[in-house]
């Protein structure tokens, strides 16, 4: 349900309000796991935009275009994260992998993907120790 909340802000559009009536949730459910999502878009598009960059030698193929809001651009990476896992196995179940890309998120993060509590305030880019002389 929360990936379908979230697909639906990103995608369509659509405001907390129409995404309860269209999952029959509560209002202020709904709100909290768009918010939830949107403070953490920025940790978790820096986070896929590494697991693609990583992945394979063909990711620059996958890469999204800049998306308007840091919730879409964070979706466009998971989006992104989602092909190249398919791309990584297609030799496995051919001709066609579909990976949906809630799927992806919870294989490269584990369940606490859709939690307040599973993303760090700010993602790390320099060394965790200083140099030594």
């Amino acid at each position: 349900m929360i990936a379908d909340a979230v697909e639906l802000s990103a995608v369509e559009g659509l405001g907390f309000r129409k995404i309860a009536m269209k999952l029959d949730r509560p209002e202020s459910t709904v709100r909290g796991w768009l918010r939830d999502f949107r403070t953490n878009a920025p940790a978790i598009a820096a986070a896929f935009a590494a697991r693609v960059h990583r992945a394979t030698a063909e990711s620059l193929g996958f890469w999204p275009a800049p998306a308007i809001t840091e919730k879409t651009n964070a979706w466009a990476m998971l989006m992104a994260h989602a092909l190249v896992l398919a791309y990584q196995y297609r030799w496995v179940a051919q001709p066609v992998v579909t990976v949906p890309w809630q799927y992806a998120a919870l294989f490269a993060h584990g369940p606490w993907f859709f939690s307040k509590v599973g993303w760090p305030e700010q993602v790390q880019h320099q060394l965790a120790l200083p140099r030594q002389g």
